[in-house]
């Protein structure tokens, strides 16, 4: 019962955080709504929104959705109350400039991803995962979103009982080239509408070696205030150069 309240008070806040966005949309007070896991939430804004989607930053907009895998997504989609939400934003008049920001995937690798990697498992779940993206945008009434390439890992671990970490660091980077390398090719004939363009920071983001910089993270998973910084001025290049 208690969980079952839980998760009733869950659903009801991001409601509330829904109805917020929706109004900021339609005041045209939003350039950007990143949706996706805790990686989301910090290139977006400075902490967790309160209610689930919120803004912390003028004009940027979060809908954090929880650690959320982007293979269960490919398998599974979006739920249903996430398409029915989107097609309440998409009345929004405003609302078709705004740009969406998809970020999934940092916990995959993490997580669970690389010792199946590391033993010949490929990772084709990432077309399905670029339609459901695909489809949550039509809903949006939108032509275009964007999908970011995971951050880097690092070689300070962040520490979980709940996620706890699979593969050494080394397979995780190389997990990481691999699943980066995926979303390149597959983006890059990616539909014409909606159109996936790929916001990806990892050369910016990562040490000559290949880890997430250290002064641009705080725990080895989320970027700081620099390592937000970084992210939304690759942002704006990609932006610029694909009107």
């Amino acid at each position: 019962m208690r969980h079952r309240l839980r998760v009733l008070r869950a659903h009801v806040l991001a409601w509330i955080g829904i109805l917020r966005l929706a109004r900021a949309l339609s005041r045209g007070q939003v350039d950007q709504v990143w949706v996706g896991e805790s990686n989301a939430a910090f290139f977006a804004g400075d902490r967790f929104p309160p209610l689930g989607v919120g803004s912390t930053i003028e004009r940027r907009w979060a809908w954090h959705l929880g650690p959320r895998l982007m293979y269960s997504i490919a398998r599974d989609g979006f739920k249903p109350s996430m398409h029915r939400a989107a097609r309440l934003l998409a009345r929004a008049a405003r609302g078709r400039d705004v740009v969406w920001v998809f970020s999934f995937g940092e916990i995959d690798i993490r997580c669970h991803l690389a010792p199946r990697v590391m033993a010949g498992g490929d990772v084709d779940f990432v077309t399905a995962y670029a339609d459901r993206v695909r489809g949550l945008l039509r809903d949006l009434g939108l032509d275009r979103g964007v999908v970011m390439v995971p951050v880097p890992p690092a070689t300070q671990q962040f520490v979980h009982e709940s996620f706890p970490v699979r593969g050494t660091n080394e397979e995780r980077l190389a997990t990481h080239g691999i699943l980066r390398e995926r979303l390149v090719e597959e983006l890059a004939g990616s539909a014409p509408s909606p159109r996936l363009l790929l916001l990806d920071a990892t050369d910016e983001l990562s040490d000559a070696d290949g880890w997430f910089r250290a002064e641009l993270h705080t725990d080895g998973v989320h970027p700081n205030d620099a390592g937000r910084e970084v992210a939304q001025a690759a942002l704006r290049r990609l932006l610029e150069r694909t009107p």
